[in-house]
């Protein structure tokens, strides 16, 4: 990145020399079939780094996911290592296989080993392939083969789940429905609780003051919804819920909205409004939010700059990013976020080997810098953390355990930038300090008719 290319990442079968086509049925979905390309051969990866004979007794994790947009750093890289395998991005109907981005050591608590393991596909197809049915065989097969290999090894393994594998395997219950085998066996978490954390702590670290007009776009997700419930220890005097519009005639997410609401104003008592809305293009010059936090599936969604009002903060927190640069962002500050700074001393040789040179970099936001699911998944393992976090919405639990063991292990909100230039905390916090939101606040209290901003009834 430059931006973030956050792409939780995620891994799915590595090539093999000779691609036939032929179908081989998955071992746990007798319905979804795949070609022999799709078959993940660890012995087409060159051997990991360092002693293995020592390492490969180490706990163990599998952090499967895809990649992002072209041009992002992450996808840069991605290709090198594509080419270091003799292999290419896939074409439209190709089979993708996976590959072993990157393995490296996490040397928190207890020492664990990392495997990065990554779909080549980008973001666009690898949703296509969601809606198509495909895309959870995909997650499944890396998942799988990672198994069996600690397995093998006799070595406990977390696996987590990122970007738009979260959506192919229902943030890890379904993959877990389907082999209820490895329940109490293999841990593993979607990582959403992770990312949540560091951006509540991003917008502290940004000087937000008590008082503050806060909105949540994608707030019926599972992260938006953490998020949602998390920023009431902010302590805002308003909190401004965006999510979908509904279909006519419908008013099923609209519903969700209306419980999470409810939900949250149950919390945060009286004093503190809390609104829904259902159009992102109007809800925040309406609702006048001096931060914003952009929590949605980026296929769905960009935010432009006239949707929030000058002076405001955006935490753009969606892999690829929903805002994009533009002119018009001008009297607005949109940070990257959702990710982590890891320190040094556990991290010991950066995330690994790519050819000669060790790469510290790889595209979430800088040295260091790891997208927050990621994240999550790594603490987990190196302080022996043991279950599965699966499905939504996320127990507040889950946020406060990363808050405490983020901490422990040294983890920090990503440093501050803007579509890739760097800022310092003071610039931010500045900005924050000098910003004045004015304009109308519109609410409509009851009714369905227009998606404008409700309040809970009193």
């Amino acid at each position: 990145m430059t931006v973030r290319d956050g792409v939780t990442l995620f891994f799915r079968e590595a090539f093999v020399a000779e691609e036939r086509d032929i179908f081989i049925p998955t071992t746990a979905s007798p319905g979804r079939r795949r070609q022999a390309g799709g078959v993940f051969d660890f012995h087409q990866h060159p051997p990991r780094p360092g002693d293995w004979s020592v390492r490969k007794k180490w706990a163990r994790v599998a952090f499967i996911a895809h990649g992002l947009l072209p041009g992002y750093l992450s996808t840069a890289l991605i290709s090198e290592r594509l080419r270091e395998y003799g292999r290419e991005w896939p074409g439209s109907g190709e089979d993708p296989g996976s590959i072993r981005w990157f393995g490296f050591p996490v040397v928190g608590p207890e020492p664990v080993w990392v495997d990065f393991y990554i779909i080549p596909m980008l973001a666009g197809a690898f949703m296509q392939a969601l809606k198509k049915g495909l895309a959870y065989g995909y997650a499944e097969a890396v998942a799988l083969a990672a198994i069996a290999e600690a397995q093998t090894d006799g070595v406990p393994l977390t696996i987590g789940w990122g970007a738009g594998t979260k959506n192919a395997t229902g943030h890890g219950a379904d993959f877990l429905e389907q082999h209820p085998e490895f329940a109490g066996v293999v841990n593993s978490t979607h990582g959403d609780a992770g990312t949540a954390q560091l951006v509540l702590q991003m917008i502290k670290a940004a000087g937000v003051k008590p008082g503050a007009r806060l909105a949540i776009i994608g707030a019926s997700g599972v992260t938006g919804g953490a998020i949602s419930r998390g920023v009431v220890a902010l302590k805002p005097s308003s909190i401004l819920l965006v999510g979908h519009s509904d279909d006519p005639g419908q008013t099923r997410r609209r519903d969700r909205l209306v419980a999470l609401r409810d939900e949250v104003q149950q919390t945060v008592g009286k004093d503190t409004e809390v609104v829904i809305h259902q159009d992102k293009a109007h809800a925040c010059l309406e609702h006048r939010s001096q931060v914003v936090v952009v929590a949605t599936t980026a296929d769905r969604m960009v935010l432009d700059p006239q949707d929030v009002p000058i002076g405001a903060l955006i935490l753009d927190m969606t892999t690829p990013s929903a805002c994009r640069p533009a002119p018009g962002w001008n009297g607005r500050m949109v940070l990257t976020a959702g990710c982590g700074e890891l320190p040094d001393a556990i991290l010991p040789e950066g995330f690994g080997q790519l050819g000669s040179r060790q790469c510290n970099d790889v595209g979430a936001g800088g040295p260091n810098v790891m997208w927050g699911c990621a994240l999550e998944t790594f603490a987990r393992a190196t302080c022996g953390y043991q279950g599965q976090i699966t499905g939504h919405p996320i127990p507040m639990g889950e946020l406060e355990w990363c808050h405490n063991h983020f901490a422990m292990l040294g983890i920090e909100p990503q440093p501050p930038s803007q579509f890739g230039v760097p800022f310092n905390w003071g610039a931010v916090r500045r900005f924050v300090s000098d910003s004045t939101i004015s304009g109308p606040t519109v609410i409509h209290r009851r009714g369905c008719g227009k998606p404008g901003l409700r309040a809970a009834s009193r």
